[in-house]
């Protein structure tokens, strides 16, 4: 059962549903149609085959995206074709350019936009092998013969049948019956999915209707099953169950109505169905837009099913309270917070959410002596470092330091470095000394990356490190919420996520060195590792080749045969294996 789990899990994860038990009855289920079925188990079984021909894992290839695609390929193929050997032959051919087309666009999506691949690759492949069928006269059309199916008869309301066969459809099989055993296996597996497939198919398809002001029509749309898909992935796959996620999926399927119109006027020219374009676009597009806002209830770890999800995100958010805005230090050493959120000076209204951070002496001073120069002034050009990983994207460092006391009221910020983070936000650092700041426009800095020197420019009466994060790339924007992570306190207190306090004097934690040399891999270096189960050990080296990202946007490392090995999670959480 083993060798078949990735096979099988392609065939559940058409639904989101990463389950050996979901897998066999869809399998059987395709098989149905024998026509459908077998093409789209040669689908599969070709694009698994010559994965593993190319030295890929079946630990890589468990990832069901990567032969989901060439399933439906396979099963598009079957829809569309008579099985014949040449028709074999095509699906071979087609199911293996769906295997390598996923590859390319999932490294591609997951390195540079961190996004899924979703069902992309099938709906070109397909579109590919629909248009060239054109000039393959040698091949049968199957729809011109008899189907199996209308299992159901047709006295039930069109809008139940609609809905039913929208549910066939994602698998090539518009059939009520079909239809029927999906949406109950959606119930038995996951009632959030069940909900959201109605949801999705009764949103769109009423809001064509009463566009287009047929209802008949609407409901008989076989495109429709677009709707249910985009509903699927935005309120309970790609974001955790819950009414705002809900509410985005509905406006998603809204979204995706006029897009579903407009490419099923254009691709009627060629006689090639919508297939899930419409889908794709619309996902996509959310997911990349809630990514940048840095949407709350946006999924990091997909866990087979909404409700695990959820559960999973309720237990996390318990143990590890977070907004997903936490960001670190922008200094070493032990400095007092001078003003928190909602400070009593200039933290108020749209700019409440900021930091600003001083050095004081064992009196609470800031400075020695009369501190009537800034040089006498403890902050004054100790090293500012960057809070977190990402890219510098605006720099001003040519205002001069304010003397003490006085503040550049024409100039708020003074010299500044603003950082977008890779998770979505900006970071905004402020006050730097004149001509101070280390880094430029563009650069890539990592956490802990010296960024300046501390100063007095803008509006700051004695020098000091404002801090504070904002969702758009124009500086003054409004601040938004964010936490510091891992640091302690002069009462020996730690704080894994928070936001400390006026008058807290903090300084960063930082990992053991030697625990972190043994959890950080290197890329070609050799580890070995005992693993024990069901009271046998076995040891397992293994020779990470490279880093990259999943479509989910995780970064993972792969071993010499493509084994996906180890999973790097953002949340500080313990690796997992």
């Amino acid at each position: 059962m083993s060798r078949l789990k990735p096979l099988l899990k392609a065939y559940s994860g058409i639904f989101f549903l990463p389950s050996v038990r979901v897998g066999i009855a869809l399998l059987l289920l395709t098989a149905v149609d024998p026509n459908i079925g077998l093409s789209g188990l040669v689908g599969v079984l070709s694009a698994y085959l010559f994965a593993r021909f190319l030295g890929f894992s079946k630990t890589f290839l468990s990832l069901d995206y990567y032969i989901y695609n060439p399933l439906l390929v396979g099963l598009g193929i079957g829809f569309l074709f008579k099985l014949s050997p040449l028709t074999v032959a095509l699906v071979v051919v087609s199911s293996i350019l769906t295997f390598l087309l996923t590859l390319t666009l999932s490294n591609i999506f997951g390195y540079y936009l961190r996004l899924p691949v979703l069902s992309l690759p099938f709906v070109i492949v397909s579109t590919i092998v629909y248009l060239a069928s054109y000039k393959y006269s040698n091949l049968f059309v199957y729809y011109l013969y008899p189907h199996a199916g209308n299992f159901i008869s047709e006295e039930i309301p069109r809008w139940i049948e609609g809905f039913l066969r929208s549910l066939g459809e994602i698998i090539f099989y518009p059939d009520p019956l079909v239809g029927l055993v999906i949406f109950l296996i959606l119930l038995r597996f996951s009632p959030i999915l069940a909900f959201l497939s109605a949801l999705g198919y009764y949103g769109g398809t009423l809001f064509e209707a009463i566009l287009n002001g047929d209802f008949y029509t609407s409901f008989s749309s076989l495109s429709a099953f677009n709707y249910v898909l985009v509903a699927l992935s935005l309120g309970g796959v790609f974001l955790i169950p819950h009414p705002r996620s809900y509410l985005l999926a509905l406006l998603g399927v809204f979204v995706a109505v006029p897009i579903v119109q407009a490419v099923e006027i254009f691709f009627q020219n060629y006689g090639i169905p919508v297939f899930a374009l419409p889908f794709n676009a619309v996902v996509l597009l959310f997911i990349y837009a809630l990514g940048v806002v840095g949407y709350r209830y946006l999924t990091l770890h997909y866990l087979g099913t909404p409700e695990k999800t959820l559960d999973y995100f309720i237990a996390h958010q318990n143990r590890f309270p977070s907004i997903g805005r936490e960001i670190g230090l922008p200094f070493s050493g032990r400095w007092t917070v001078w003003q928190s959120f909602d400070g009593e000076w200039t933290h108020k209204g749209p700019w409440k959410h900021a930091l600003d951070f001083v050095i004081t002496d064992e009196e609470g001073k800031t400075f020695k002596g009369n501190g009537y120069y800034l040089s006498d002034y403890y902050a004054y050009r100790k090293p500012v470092l960057s809070p977190v990983s990402g890219t510098v994207v605006e720099v001003v460092d040519g205002y001069p330091d304010n003397p003490p006391g006085q503040a550049d009221k024409e100039n708020n910020w003074g010299n500044y470095v603003l950082i977008q983070d890779w998770r979505g936000f900006y970071v905004l650092i402020c006050h730097f000394a004149q001509n101070s700041i280390k880094v430029k426009k563009g650069d890539r800095v990592e956490k802990g990356t010296l960024l300046g020197l501390c100063g007095n420019s803008g509006y700051s009466p004695q020098p000091h490190i404002h801090m504070h994060v904002q969702l758009i790339p124009k500086v003054g924007s409004p601040t938004v919420p964010f936490a510091v992570e891992s640091y302690v306190n002069s009462e020996g207190g730690f704080f894994d996520l928070a936001v400390p306090k006026k008058g807290e004097k903090i300084e960063a934690f930082y990992p053991d060195k030697v625990l972190y040399s043994k959890f950080n891999l290197l890329i070609d270096e050799e580890y070995k590792f005992i693993f024990s189960k069901n009271g046998k050990e076995r040891e397992v080296t293994w020779l990470p080749m490279e880093l990259f990202t999943l479509p989910t946007g995780t970064p993972n490392y792969t071993s010499d045969k493509g084994e996906v090995f180890f999973t790097v999670t953002t949340l500080k959480e313990t690796a997992k294996f």
